[in-house]
This record gives structure tokens, sequence and C-alpha cells, in this order.
């Protein structure tokens, strides 16, 4: 909580010393620092907590305000994700929650009228749900820049331009105010260093001596330098989606250095790497219950990247590669989140040890194909000099390597809404009388051909994303006004260069992520209004509309022979084209827009658990779906209805082209454990088939599912049991019931 004291404290009593808002945020940031309790824990390898406790969740009011105090008095009572937080401490954080309430990022972003407006969208969050209105995340850090340079080098990058280019005040500021931040960082750093002193830890004050300041001798120097830098972003702006890149690869010339240098100890590599990983798990999101919903099991997308190629296409992947993958496989933890990029170039040893990890159970690591990622990034104007450099962020989103800010989660929209407004005629089905018209539509009867019936549902469409639009253009206008981030500023190369913040466009190349749920839930509605209206003609529009809006009482039969119909998954042509139409509708028209910081919009089609929670506010679908149930997850086929085996629901898939969804798919597959361990080559088979066909992403859970049965009835007995949710892994004990009941119930795919 002291970061949220500390920010407050800074802003009712010393903000008005700084007319710059650059300014403001750079002293705010080194007031926290210099202020924040620091401790050093028996055994540790690297130092440094986000908050003043070890495990901890980092509350940023200013960024969140209000929106906290749903849940303030009943964090530690709550059945899912239960935080502690003592009674003396709740009462301050809630005057502290009380002083930002208006004066919080959200707030200050819109007019008095859209504001009401906006606050009551999402807090009933059906339409969509903004990510970046709890600050500007989703990023990766230049950590290789980091490691040459340190802060110091970074301080002298930023003198250069302050003396080379004709600046005018605002940019001074900026640049100035980055300086602020470095230091403060430093001064953190010294004060960790004067404890491990007192404490007789000199291990620790030697490798502190020189981290972060300068750049790092060994691996032990370079991690710790990566962790104070991770540490600070996050406590900056909204810790979500921070990612570490290629890893393996900028610390592998560190790691040669120190083999050659005579003191080289494989098992102090491992153990280091493992208190990294240790380090990276003592963050969780501090979400209100209602946010749970939608972003659930503490995730916060810390992703590494493993393998991938260089700018010839020749494969990367290197001892440190496969020492990673052994950390992962002895050290499974919730995070970081792994990934591994695979291509047709892929060393056969690096492929094996990558399966080897999965067929353990954790989930991890996902795997990226570069054969389908790298074209996508050039279709989206990326330069082919940087592309094949990507790395992945947070859940599943590729962006450019420590050059562009792509706030790949900026925003989740929930696309069946476009249909039941559709059969609504503009309203909601389960709403009243006097229930917000969203748009005109026309009316059901006056809709006579299937052509027609999809020009209607895009124009509903087209109308929700222009509503996001809107918002998210304030929300971004404000992060940039109100919530400028120079630390964060300092990581991403532009920044400097261009003397601009990351919010305003600073970096070389921007862009907005929108991710696209329920895709399948979609396809298998239209296509069962294909089927029964324009081509069987048994039912009417408005017979599907009283259907859903009824919950299907009194349509038992007509729900029974919907039920019947192939879905997407199958490998059933009509339905999969039916859903290629309507991902090519939702990329062309979120492909359209452009962000605040001069950058493209980018689709993507994944979920976090926002599945769920939009699924519980809908109203019964056209598919069958009941009133309340889960929508589907990412890119994969509805829970439970691909039936005849992973290859059909791998050509169903395929059959949309992932390349133009940049901002990343994930598909979900649930294996049987006991037959990917009696068939070793089963699963290779099956994922590079998959690959071979187009497929960008890949996660796998490999379970038992009486594992998952008994740790539902026993949480006890499985407090270490991970899981993938939907881009990322969560602690199965950590989910909500009806999450963890969705994990239980996912197809269970066999041979077929």
């Amino acid at each position: 909580l002291h970061r949220a004291i500390h920010y407050t404290e800074f802003f009712r009593k010393k903000s008005k010393d700084y007319s710059s808002v650059y300014l403001k945020m750079a002293n705010a940031f080194s007031y926290h620092l210099n202020k924040r309790s620091i401790e050093i824990y028996p055994d540790e390898i690297l130092v440094g907590t986000h908050t003043e406790n070890r495990l901890g969740a980092i509350c940023q009011p200013e960024l969140t305000g209000g929106f906290m105090l749903e849940d303030l008095f009943r964090f530690e009572k709550r059945k899912t994700n239960p935080i502690s937080i003592p009674k003396d401490k709740k009462w301050k954080l809630f005057f502290v929650m009380l002083y930002w309430s208006t004066r919080n990022l959200a707030f200050k972003a819109f007019p008095f009228w859209k504001r009401v407006r906006y606050i009551s969208d999402q807090l009933s969050a059906v339409k969509y749900i903004i990510n970046e209105a709890g600050g500007i995340a989703h990023f990766l850090p230049n950590y290789e820049n980091i490691l040459q340079k340190g802060t110091s080098g970074l301080k002298k990058d930023i003198e250069k331009v302050k003396k080379s280019k004709k600046l005018g005040e605002s940019e001074l500021d900026f640049l100035n105010s980055q300086i602020i931040v470095l230091e403060a960082l430093e001064n953190f750093s010294d004060r960790y260093r004067k404890l491990a002193i007192e404490k007789g830890r000199t291990d620790i004050a030697i490798v502190l001596k020189n981290s972060p300041k300068y750049p790092a001798k060994n691996l032990t120097e370079a991690l710790q330098t990566i962790w104070f830098f991770q540490m600070a972003i996050q406590i900056e702006s909204l810790d979500q989606g921070i990612s570490l890149g290629r890893i393996d690869q900028y610390l592998y010339p560190i790691y040669l250095s120190e083999k050659k240098s005579g003191n080289f100890d494989e098992g102090k590599v491992k153990d280091t790497l493992c208190a990294f990983s240790l380090k990276l798990s003592e963050i969780f999101p501090l979400f209100s219950n209602r946010i749970t919903e939608y972003f659930g099991g503490f995730p916060i997308g810390q992703a590494i990247t493993l393998g991938g190629v260089d700018s010839k296409g020749k494969d990367l992947s290197n001892e440190l590669t496969a020492i990673f993958l052994k950390v992962l496989d002895a050290f499974p933890t919730r995070q970081p989140n792994w990934h591994a990029r695979f291509s047709k170039s892929s060393k056969e040893s690096y492929k094996e040890k990558v399966f080897s990890v999965l067929k353990k159970g954790s989930g991890s690591p996902a795997i990226y194909n570069d054969d389908v990622i790298i074209p996508s990034l050039l279709k989206r104007g990326f330069p082919k000099k940087v592309v094949w450099n990507y790395s992945t962020v947070g859940c599943v989103e590729p962006a450019i390597t420590g050059e562009s800010v792509t706030s790949s989660d900026a925003a989740l929209m929930n696309l069946p809404l476009a249909l039941e407004i559709l059969l609504g005629e503009g309203k909601r089905l389960n709403k009243n009388l006097f229930s917000k018209r969203f748009l005109k539509t026309k009316k059901l009867k006056n809709i006579l051909s299937f052509e027609d019936f999809l020009i209607e549902l895009e124009s509903v469409v087209k109308v929700l994303i222009s509503n996001l639009k809107e918002d998210l253009d304030y929300i971004e206008k404000a992060n940039a006004k109100f919530h400028p981030v120079p630390f964060s500023s300092t990581t991403v190369t532009g920044c400097i260069e261009n003397a601009k913040d990351l919010t305003e466009g600073g970096a070389n190349y921007n862009a907005s992520g929108i991710q696209g749920v329920g895709l399948a839930d979609l396809a298998d509605s239209v296509y069962s209004i294909y089927e029964f209206v324009f081509q069987r003609k048994d039912y009417s529009l408005g017979d599907f509309a009283k259907a859903c809006k009824k919950n299907f009482k009194g349509f038992e039969k007509m729900r029974a022979r919907i039920l019947q119909l192939p879905k997407f998954g199958n490998d059933h042509k009509p339905c999969d084209e039916i859903a290629k139409k309507l991902a090519t509708i939702f990329d062309r028209l979120i492909s359209e827009n452009k962000n605040t910081r001069g950058g493209n919009w980018m689709p993507g089609l994944y979920s976090m658990t926002c599945h769920r929670a939009f699924g519980k506010r809908m109203p019964a679908l056209p598919s069958g779906r009941l009133k309340g149930e889960s929508l589907s997850n990412g890119i994969s086929p509805t829970d439970g209805v691909d039936r005849l085996g992973p290859t059909a629901m791998f050509h169903s898939v395929t059959s949309i082209d992932h390349s133009v969804f940049a901002n990343g798919v994930n598909l979900n597959v649930k294996f049987d454990y006991d037959i990917i361990n009696d068939n070793p080559s089963i699963l290779s088979i099956l994922i590079e088939g998959y690959f071979q066909s187009g497929g960008m992403q890949l996660q796998v859970n490999i379970l038992k599912p009486e594992v998952l049965q008994d740790a539902i009835l026993h949480p006890e007995k499985h407090r270490n049991l991970i899981v993938r949710i939907s881009g990322y892994s969560s602690y199965f004990v950590d989910l909500s019931p009806k999450m963890q009941l969705e994990i239980l119930n996912r197809t269970l795919q066999k041979m077929r």
C-alpha cells in the first residue's frame, strides 16, 4: 500500500511545485522509491520487491481510483482470489481512494456526459472492456540495450539528445524527468546495497555496486538489472504485460563470457534463473471481484520468448535456451509466461526439449509459429529488418522487441453482442421497453436474404467498434495528458531520441491491439440462422429472437434441432466458411482505425477470461447456447462441440487466415495425458501439422481429468497445479469455480 499512500502524499502536498506533468510524475515516482521500506530476505539471490511485502499487489489509485472501493472491505472474504489487507491499512486506503475518486484517469478522461455513460458501460462491461483505462502497458522494454548501458548509459543518451537537438520547453521537461527517474532507481538500488552490507550479504552488495547503474558483467548482474527495471516499470503504471523479450538471445553473450571466464557453474546459473522466475511470481494484480471475472487467476503476463530465427531465417536456439527449458521443467511457476518460437528451420533437439517439458503437464511453454507471425507483421507495415526479432507480449501478442508500444491488450470486445442487438432490432434482447437503443437496424421481417443479414450484422459490429474507438481515444489522450511514464519511456527505443513520451507515440513503432471474444459462438449462431432461416426456411429471424429472449423456454424442440447442426471445430466447410467471413469482417473493421499515438489498430482473437464474464451477461444465442453460459475462448471452438478429434478441429481453426490477426490468437487444446505420454511422437506430429496448415499459436493442457476433479474437491492437495487459461497460466485453485469447470469440460482430444 506504500505506493498508494506515497503518491497521494506527493500529489496533495508537492505536485503544485511542478508545472510540467512529466516532472510531476517523475518526482512522484522518485518520492515513492525514496520513502518505501525495503527488505532482503534469507537466501535471496536477487533482491527487490514491488511492494513493502515480499508477495504483494501494487495499488495505483491515480489510475484505478474509485473502482477499488468496490471490494476494499471484503477482499479477504472473497471465495475467489482473496487478498489479505490489515484493518488499519484498509481505512488508510479508503481515504486514499476517496481522494482519487474524482481525480483518477478515467474520471478526468471524459466530459461529464460521456463520463457517466462510460462508467456505467464499464461497470456492466458487456460491449467491451478497456484495459488502457488502468494505464499504458503491454510492451517490450529493450533489455538488450539496458544491459549494455545501465542507467548511466541511458542518462548519457538523454544528455546527448539535449545537446544535439533544438528542443522546446515541454521536450526538455520530458528528458529531465527521465534523468530524475533513472537517478531514483539508482538511489533505490543503493539503499539495497547498504542494507546488504548491514546484513553481511557481501555477494549481493558486490552485484549492486554495478547493477543497474553500469553494463552487466555477468548473469547475476544482468538478471538483477532486468529485475529492477521490470519492477520500476510496473510500479510506474499498469502492471500488465510488461514482457521480457528474447531473453535467451540477449543474455547469451553474457552467458558465453561467463562460461569462458573459468568461474562458470551451471548449477549456480540454474539457481539464479529459478530465483528470477520466483521474483517474477512475487507480484499479483489488485483486481476487484468484478474485474476478476474478466481476468481470472491473477494474470500479470510477463512473457519470456525462447528460440526463433535470425534475419536470414536461421534457428537461434542455443545452450541458454536449453537451460531455460530445464528451469521451466524443474521449477514451474505462475510467472513468467513461457513462450517458444518454432519455424521450419527449428532444430529437432530444441523442439524435442519443448515437447518434453510440455508433456509434464504444466501447460508451458505455449508455441508460436514464425512462418505465420513474421509475414503477419510484414502485412501490418513493420519493416523486414525488425520483424524477425519479434517477441511475444503478455498473453499471445507478437510485437517488435524493444522498439514498439503496441498496447496489445488495449481492449477486448464481445462479438456475439452484435448479433443480439441485430435480433433485438437495435436493442438488447434481455432488457425492458426502456432499454437504450444502440442503433437503428432493419426490421427483422425486412431482412430477406442471408447476404442482407450479413450486411446488417456488419453494420452493428461497425457501430460497436466506433463506440469503442471513441472511448479508447479519450483514454489514450488522458494517459498522455495526465499520466506520462518517463521511466518506461527510457526503456523503449525512440522515446529518448524523439524526446517524446511513450504515451504520446515516442516509440519507433506504435499500435493498439483489439481482441475479439466469442468468434466461435457467433459463427455457430450465424450458421444456425443460415440453415434454418435462409436454406430450410423452417424458422424466421423473429422466431430466433423470441427463442433467445426466452432462453429457449417453449422452444425446446427448436433448440434440439439446432444442437444437431454441425459446429465450428468439426471440419464442416459451410460452418467454417461462415467463421472465416465473420473473422474477415472483424479484421477489416478493426484495421480501418488508428490510435492517438499515430499507430494502427491490430485485431487479435484471444480472451483472458472475458469469454466467461461476457457470457454471464449475455442471453441465449441461436447456436443453442443458453443464457449466462460462457462464450468460446480465443480462436477455439465452443467447449465440447469439437467431437471429431484434433485434426478436424485444426482444419476448422486454420480455415481462418491467422496471418491477418497480427495481435495474436490463442488456441487452447486439452490432450489426454496417458495417450500423449504413451505415444511419444503424437504431440510433435499434431503441432507441426497444425503449423504447416497456417496455425499461428497453440497452447496445450496435458492433464488427467481425475486430477482436475480431485483439485476441485481437495484444493489443499493441489496448490501447485498449473493450467493454461487463455494465453496465460494460473494455479488451478486460484480460478473461480465456474472457470475450473470450464477447464475440466474443455474437449479432451483423443486420437481418432
